[in-house]
């Protein structure tokens, strides 16, 4: 047995909410965005395995978090920090049962290939990317996408002009596509969300200027399993997810 099912199975065993039998297996119906799609996949197979339980992954954007929420049933949801708090506010989660899992910085998206560039400093950052053609960011006008976070630390790196000359706004999928054929030069996107064919991890925006989206996780009220619901996302928070996390160019956030 691989050493991450033994971690999970102790984790199981540690809390009567993990116990696995036919009679109390679940269907755990999860909705969360693509910036965690790496990361909780490759948690799923061996929490399954050790549960008995099954997670069914509803992934979307968060400019249609909304439309997804209104359209089907839920019992968790993990989310960027600000949105979960909405929810909590509007009386839509189970009480005590939010926690904080995760979170991603911006980073540098560039053509597999090519030589990655020295952003290890905020000069070293304003030198790369005045002296790049050309830059693809995504749609700031989206509050918890990476957008918004992009034009921040652009403005505090004193680059709002220079990039926005030469700039392209465009969707995370398109964008990759443009780098991959050498179209752009970088993108500025989630750093969990990068990897693609073609497309690798070029570095990430240097820690003075660097700023994150936080991921929380939370029961719906609505929810008829919320005790393996909750031994779910235990495990997502647990120590044990943490080189998972890390993995997919996130970092584990302790409650």
């Amino acid at each position: 047995m691989r050493m991450w099912v033994k971690r999970i199975a102790a984790c199981l065993i540690a809390s009567a909410t993990f116990v696995a039998s036919a009679s109390t297996a679940a269907e755990i119906k999860v909705v969360t965005v693509g910036a965690l799609t790496v990361a909780l996949r490759s948690m799923t197979a061996e929490y399954e395995a050790a549960s008995g339980n099954t997670i069914a992954y509803t992934f979307t954007n968060p400019a249609n978090l909304n439309m997804v929420l209104a359209g089907g049933t839920f019992d968790a949801i993990i989310v960027a920090t600000q949105t979960v708090g909405e929810l909590e506010q509007a009386g839509k989660l189970a009480a005590g049962s939010r926690a904080r899992l995760a979170r991603t910085g911006i980073g540098l998206a560039i053509k597999e290939g090519t030589l990655k560039p020295d952003v290890s400093s905020p000069d070293a950052f304003k030198r790369y990317l005045t002296g790049v053609r050309n830059v693809l960011v995504t749609d700031p006008s989206t509050a918890t996408g990476s957008g918004v976070l992009t034009v921040s630390i652009l403005a505090d790196a004193g680059l709002t002009e220079t990039v926005r000359t030469k700039s392209l706004q465009t969707n995370l999928a398109g964008g990759k596509e443009r780098l991959a054929k050498g179209e752009y030069e970088v993108g500025l996107f989630n750093l969990s969300e990068i990897e693609a064919p073609g497309v690798v991890v070029g570095g990430a925006v240097p820690a003075p200027l660097q700023l994150y989206t936080n991921y929380d996780a939370a029961i719906f009220a609505s929810s008829t399993i919320k005790d393996a619901a909750n031994g779910y996302l235990r495990l997502l928070a647990s120590p044990q997810a943490g080189p998972k996390w890390k993995a997919a160019w996130l970092e584990q956030v302790s409650n």
